[in-house]
């Protein structure tokens, strides 16, 4: 399963992390790796031992809860567990030669390769593997359009993806997560190949023009030297009462790990209805049923609903409307406002046209953006901006765009944001505009719940067959395809001016 991370770690770095009094051992533990001699066999454990030693994994919340779990199993057999560093492709060689205790996650299947390793027959976690990269370089960023990758070596989930293509990219093979941090972020490769939990730790993974392409699911086991094997049904039984008892949905919470959802519907007829709401927009959205995005939608649900509805609103209606649950899906948001009740598609259907401030003059532009203008700023009610203004900015929210360029020629407003540089023509102002950001994706919005969580998978994986296939130009105009980045996936025949 998922293979945790070697990486260097402080020793105040890991007093946050693992339980106190095991500083001192583990402090003897990385020096003992340090040390010119090599690893000594553990004796053969005739007795309970008193202390297990495993590779330390690097910090993160999965990798929190799976020690935390482990550690708490032992306590109660009244063993202690320490971890010494070592580079991740290594320590399957030293668990199966008994020079370390086991293995605290990895595939299930791992046993066959090692076979000196027995399975703790309970799975710990699920994780997948991505790939992460930028979907402005790549659209939606499949192996076929990236330039290049890194991984980090040792990870049998990741590699095996990777014996999977059938095309082959520039890659580097790196010993630890900082390695590979470093070189995604200096652009020394254009995507990174990780398990979840690992791609939580970028620090660009926050950024909405972040993808993250999900690839495998794997689950995670325990694994323990044959000379411990007779402690094998002692931990599982443990580990079982602790699952009854949700002692581990417990640990998960207190850790911040993030438990994959159940696998979506294997029967798409199970979605039932669907209903789907979108704000009013010009060849995109219309009250009619027609426009490009619910084109798309159509394509996409159809064949997974008995009876998909389209609802066109106002922006402000379609969005509270989607609140309120009167509807499933939300289409044309944004990931940066994505609240808890919601998760957004990890694929995007478009990119906006920018954001921008319309003010009357040049210096009311110029106090707006500094925040010193005592009058409000004007935009759409279902969006926040605060975010691009300094805090003494006050707003006005309206109804509709139309409402707030009315107020602003009536100087009840100082400025007004809209998306494009486009004014309404009947304006009495040559309005003067600044730009607040570049383009952002736009994505579909689902429900934070099982079903919605299998929308969300099911929407994915058909906007990239459609996309792949190079059926999306059936759907989208070429200006589209080009600001969607969707030709970078298209087969080369389908896409715009033949690009591949």
């Amino acid at each position: 399963m998922a293979l945790f991370i070697s990486t260097l770690v402080g020793a105040q770095k890991l007093h946050t992390i693992f339980n106190s009094k095991l500083l001192s051992k583990l402090i003897v533990g990385i020096c003992f790796v340090l040390a010119p001699a090599t690893f000594s066999p553990i004796a053969d454990a005739t007795e309970q031992p008193q202390e297990l030693v495993f590779r330390m994994p690097d910090p993160s919340p999965i990798t929190e809860y799976a020690v935390t779990v482990i550690t708490e199993v032992y306590k109660e057999l009244g063993i202690e567990i320490s971890f010494v560093e070592m580079p991740r492709d290594r320590s399957l060689t030293e668990a199966n030669k008994g020079h370390i205790s086991g293995e605290l996650g990895r595939l299930p299947n791992i046993g066959d390769e090692f076979t000196n390793l027995v399975r703790v027959d309970f799975p710990l976690f699920d994780s997948r593997v991505l790939l992460v990269a930028d979907r402005r370089d790549c659209g939606l960023c499949n192996f076929e359009a990236i330039e290049s990758y890194a991984y980090i070596g040792g990870t049998h989930s990741v590699e095996n993806v990777i014996a999977q293509q059938t095309v082959e990219k520039p890659s580097i093979k790196v010993v630890n997560f900082e390695q590979l941090q470093m070189l995604y972020e200096n652009d020394r490769v254009q995507a990174v190949i990780v398990n979840d939990f690992e791609a939580q730790q970028l620090r660009s993974i926050s950024s909405p023009y972040t993808i993250t392409v999900p690839y495998t699911r794997n689950t995670g086991y325990h694994f323990l030297y044959k000379d411990y094997a007779y402690l094998v049904p002692q931990v599982e039984a443990i580990l079982a009462r602790m699952a009854a008892n949700d002692r581990l949905r417990e640990i998960a919470r207190a850790t911040g790990a993030e438990m994959l959802a159940a696998p979506m519907v294997s029967n798409t007829s199970e979605f039932g209805a669907i209903s789907i709401t979108a704000g009013l927009r010009e060849n995109y959205i219309e009250i009619d049923g027609s426009g490009y995005y619910w084109e798309l939608m159509r394509r996409v649900f159809t064949p997974a609903s008995s009876q998909v509805g389209l609802f066109a609103n106002g922006p402000t209606r379609a969005y509270l409307g989607y609140v309120d649950e009167r509807f499933d899906i939300f289409v044309g948001d944004y990931t940066v406002a994505t609240q808890d009740h919601s998760i957004s598609s990890r694929n995007h259907i478009d990119f906006d046209e920018g954001l921008f401030l319309f003010a009357r003059d040049e210096e009311t532009l110029t106090q707006l953006q500094a925040g010193e203008h005592p009058r409000p700023i004007c935009h759409i009610r279902s969006f926040s901006y605060s975010y691009l203004f300094p805090e003494s900015t006050t707003f006005y929210a309206a109804d509709d765009q139309l409402d707030c360029f009315a107020m602003l020629d009536m100087g009840r407003v100082a400025g007004v944001i809209d998306y494009g540089n486009q004014a309404p023509e009947w304006g009495e102002y040559p309005y003067k505009v600044a730009q607040l950001r570049d383009p952002l994706p736009l994505h579909v919005k689902f429900r934070n719940d099982a079903r919605g969580h299998g929308l969300r998978d099911w929407f994915d994986s058909e906007l990239r067959r459609l996309v792949e296939s190079g059926e999306i130009a059936e759907i989208y105009t070429e200006e589209m395809l080009q600001r969607s980045k969707f030709y970078l996936n298209m087969p080369k025949v389908n896409s715009p001016q033949g690009t591949p």
